[in-house]
């Protein structure tokens, strides 16, 4: 007899009821968040500033946003139409965040989860609560150095050695290679990377070319189709994050 399809294979976007539900609260819910900015000064050069407002956690661009945290190396790269805040999130989108990890996890079952900090804590500890995957406090930590902010690792594995690392999403892979090296060091076979997001520029390619897998609950394309779809968003604004998308694999 032939395997009826899964339900993720029959939703439009792929995704499952657990993953729908967690796209709607990311449209739907609101927070206060900072933001990245960037003005153009007298001399034509840059400036990079935060600000603090209200927004969704998957939310669209206002004047001069949104610079992220790959401006601070490149600060006239285009700055990005869209953005997730996964910080500071009601206790509802935790346990939905938790749910959809683990639900999407398969394969090789980790003795332990950590977070990248500081965004990462409570997502990890939410799919540690779902999945009865042990969380691990400070294996990870982020300090200060003249060269700006690096993670380093704290705790020392043991016997169990078997790590998934989690973070809320993936750009590039500069921090997830930092994480990595960090655990790695500490005596930890880290089995993949888990991320909320995938944004599509590049993270989930370095990865793999070193050997790691990383796991998404949604692309970016996912989530920009879904809206569109359902109506969240007009046609104009998925164009210009779809064209930002384009430009940004190049």
């Amino acid at each position: 007899m032939k395997e009826a399809p899964r339900l993720e294979q029959l939703h439009p976007e792929g995704m499952t009821p657990n993953q729908e539900k967690l796209a709607d609260l990311y449209f739907e819910t609101k927070t206060e968040a900072k933001v990245g900015r960037r003005r153009t000064l007298p001399d034509g050069k840059f400036e990079l500033y935060n600000v603090v407002r209200p927004m969704g956690i998957f939310d669209f661009a206002q004047e001069d946003e949104f610079a992220l945290k790959m401006h601070e190396k490149q600060i006239d790269a285009p700055l990005s139409p869209y953005y997730v805040n996964q910080r500071n999130l009601p206790p509802e989108v935790y346990e939905q965040i938790g749910v959809v990890l683990a639900e999407m996890q398969s394969g090789l079952r980790p003795d332990f989860c950590t977070g990248i900090p500081e965004a990462a804590i409570n997502i990890a500890k939410a799919y540690s609560k779902a999945s009865g995957v042990e969380y691990v406090e400070g294996i990870l930590s982020k300090e200060k150095t003249d060269a700006g902010r690096k993670i380093v690792g704290k705790t020392e594995a043991g016997e169990k050695k078997k790590l998934r690392i989690i973070d809320d999403l993936v750009t590039g892979a500069d921090t997830k290679f930092e994480a990595i090296k960090a655990a790695e060091e500490l005596g930890y076979e880290v089995t993949d990377i888990a991320v909320i997001i995938d944004r599509e520029q590049g993270g989930a390619k370095q990865l793999a070319e070193k050997g790691y897998k990383l796991r998404a609950a949604f692309t970016i394309t996912q989530l920009l189709d879904y809206y569109l779809r359902t109506g969240r968003i007009t046609k104009e604004k998925y164009n210009e994050s779809k064209a930002y998308l384009a430009a940004s694999k190049k």
